[in-house]
């Protein structure tokens, strides 16, 4: 490794103590605040200048975090403050790459201290070249954010529709208050002109998931299990994204894995469903938990309808109230079918769909890009980070795949 330097990470960083700070959970400020885990809150004064990295320091799980921006530390976590001419994004993958956020120091709560990070060896190439290395892994990182924001704005555009027409009844209250139209005419007609007693749009009348959606409609047996299963389970599935897919052979993959998923349908954690794991599955071939509870719209017009009545902020909250169990508190399936659903046409519901779908697929289309940029990534960076890939050559493949 031509023009790398070997020394140690002592000589090269300093791990500064974060401090205590107060109500930074429920804050507005301009400041992230980190603790040992990532994100937690925000302030209105930094403690540190960005762009900085923040290492866990107690905890079973010490995660590495990037900041752009100027940022906070609470005193469960570590800033990074380096010695020398360091590029603090190639400081941040050089930290992943040594695992410093998996160094336990064998106390009953699981530490990372300043000790056993000093001691350990590092390479360090010339300043050039970690700027080279940031930008390539960089690129890809940002890249992966960028199609999460988007994808907040997609489903929050999506669930602002669902609310207005199955929550609000935005368009019969709009008619009835002599408003404009703001949906097209042939939208427009199809909402009621008035509000029963009831509160609900004429002709409209309760109704649940399970009116519109089957239950866990189809599992593995001995009969007919595969070979292999491309396995998703609930620690891998997070508030509305599939993180990891995990192919298993038959003869070691986990007993729960036994739900046959189909692109179109929605599934909801039931243990603990507090934690939010759910998603919309648009891949074929998948495998599903059965801690999760698959719902199969009867008609593709209650596709995005299904997925976004089961995993509403409200909806989630309820199942997590109505779970029990001690430590493992779950909700039976059902109660995820019995999710409420006003009843209205199948004109209403293919209505909802057009305006609905294109949002739901291109957030899907981007969850698919950011598993494949996020492959990426983890196969470059200890190549580019112990020396034995070329820039060049890390250059070429990363622009194929952005």
């Amino acid at each position: 490794m031509v023009e790398w330097r070997e020394t140690t990470w002592g000589a090269e960083i300093s791990l500064e103590y974060g401090k205590g700070i107060r109500g930074y959970a429920d804050a507005v400020g301009p400041y992230r605040v980190f603790g040992s885990n990532g994100p937690v809150g925000w302030t209105t004064e930094p403690l540190a200048p960005g762009p900085g990295v923040i290492l866990g320091r107690k905890g079973a799980y010490r995660g590495v975090q990037f900041s752009k921006e100027p940022f906070f530390v609470i005193d469960t976590a570590y800033y990074v403050v380096p010695k020398s001419e360091l590029e603090m994004r190639w400081l941040y993958y050089a930290i992943i790459y040594h695992k410093l956020g998996e160094i336990d120091d064998g106390s009953p709560i699981p530490s990372t201290t300043r000790a056993a990070v000093y001691v350990r060896d590092l390479s360090v190439p010339g300043l050039a070249e970690q700027e080279a290395i940031a930008a390539i892994l960089g690129a890809l990182d940002d890249k992966i954010e960028l199609n999460r924001r988007m994808n907040k704005t997609l489903e929050a555009m999506a669930r602002a529709i669902f609310k207005d027409w199955f929550v609000d009844f935005g368009p019969t209250r709009a008619k009835m208050e002599g408003r404009t139209p703001y949906l097209a005419a042939d939208i427009w007609s199809l909402f009621p002109d008035n509000l029963g007693a009831d509160g609900k749009p004429e002709d409209w009348n309760d109704g649940a998931l399970s009116d519109v959606a089957s239950l866990n409609p189809e599992s593995w047996s001995r009969a007919n299990y595969p070979g292999t299963v491309d396995y998703v389970d609930l620690s891998n599935t997070k508030w509305g994204t599939i993180e990891a897919i995990t192919p298993f052979t038959s003869d070691i993959a986990p007993s729960r894995a036994q739900r046959i998923l189909r692109p179109g349908d929605t599934i909801v954690g039931t243990v603990r469903p507090g934690n939010g794991s759910y998603a919309f599955v648009s891949a074929h071939g998948l495998t599903g938990s059965t801690g999760f509870a698959v719902l199969r719209p009867f008609q593709d017009i209650y596709r995005e309808a299904v997925y976004l009545a089961a995993t509403s902020a409200e909806n989630i909250s309820r199942l997590a109230h109505l779970a029990d169990g001690g430590a493992y508190p779950a909700v039976r399936p059902e109660l995820v079918a019995a999710t409420e659903l006003v009843t209205a046409s199948e004109c209403v519901f293919s209505a909802f769909s057009s305006a609905t779908s294109g949002l739901i697929d291109r957030a899907e289309a981007n969850k698919r890009e950011n598993r494949t940029l996020a492959a990426t990534r983890d196969f470059l960076l200890p190549k580019l980070m112990s020396g034995e890939a070329r820039v060049k050559d890390a250059e070429k493949l990363v622009g194929e795949a952005i």
